[in-house]
């Protein structure tokens, strides 16, 4: 499995998309401040400090940037073996073609690690170049934890999402469409089942964020069914990696020279 995780890793510095998560990712902070500069300042918060900015950066990430980017990213991993016609090479190791997914479902989780490390250096950076109140070391562990959890729990949850549209050629893009949208719907869910047991609002939950104050949540979120909700999440991950095969299509240079065989050349 190292040398798979190593393998796939090194493919990630092809991966022009990967570009579009970090400038995603650098831009949320930065655009949390500014939407309290730009604010009517009769509902500007005139306490914003770094906890705040923290707070608006895990919210922003888990519901938008963070699924589009790991979607996209984990679904280019997947589709570019089809796309570029190397699964049958892979095969042939052998190599199995659940532990493939795996490996790159893997790469995909260090990723969002990293994401999740970045986003807090640039939020600090953002706080410290806009001379918010609040930085002090105990706040850059305690809420950069937080950025860097979330991102771990929203990766979980956008592993099925990952699996499903990687497997079909070039659907990836349209995965990361629907990351989106299941994002945003956590601002629908401010009560019962579907606050805590939802996989968006269960990352967040399982993660430590103050649902009651940053979605308007009417009631307390429920740990034990956010944990059912993300456990449901890695079942399905489970089953879906169990059921899944290698397709049989061939690449686009395969179907041209199948096309053109048995002609006969007339003169």
């Amino acid at each position: 499995m190292w040398n798979i995780i190593q393998a796939e890793w090194q493919k990630l510095r092809r991966c022009q998309i990967l570009l579009v998560g970090v400038v995603a990712l650098a831009l949320c902070p930065v655009v949390q401040y500014g939407t309290q500069l730009v604010v009517n300042p009769e509902i500007r918060d005139p306490d914003f400090d770094l906890v705040h900015l923290f707070a608006n950066v895990v919210w922003g990430n888990t519901q938008v940037f963070l699924p589009i980017s790991l979607v996209m990213i984990g679904g280019w991993l997947i589709d570019r073996e089809n796309a570029h016609d190397t699964m049958k090479n892979l095969l042939v190791i052998p190599l199995p073609y659940q532990k493939l997914l795996a490996g790159k479902l893997a790469v995909t989780a260090l990723l969002s690690l990293l994401f999740g490390i970045y986003s807090v250096a640039v939020t600090v950076l953002t706080g410290a170049l806009a001379g918010l109140p609040g930085l002090t070391p105990a706040v850059v562990l305690q809420q950069g934890g937080q950025v860097v959890a979330a991102a771990l729990t929203a990766f979980l949850a956008c592993m099925p999402v990952i699996l499903i549209f990687g497997q079909i050629r070039g659907a990836y893009l349209g995965g990361s469409i629907l990351a989106f949208f299941l994002g945003y719907c956590i601002l629908f869910f401010k009560s019962g089942f579907l606050l805590s047991a939802y996989p968006f609002s269960a990352a967040l939950v399982l993660a430590g964020f103050d649902m009651e104050e940053y979605n308007g949540a009417l009631q307390a979120p429920s740990v034990p069914l956010a944990l059912l909700g993300m456990g449901a999440v890695i079942v399905l991950t489970a089953a879906i990696l169990a059921v899944s095969r290698p397709g049989s299509q061939a690449g686009p240079g395969k179907r041209k020279k199948a096309k053109g065989r048995g002609r006969r050349h007339r003169r």
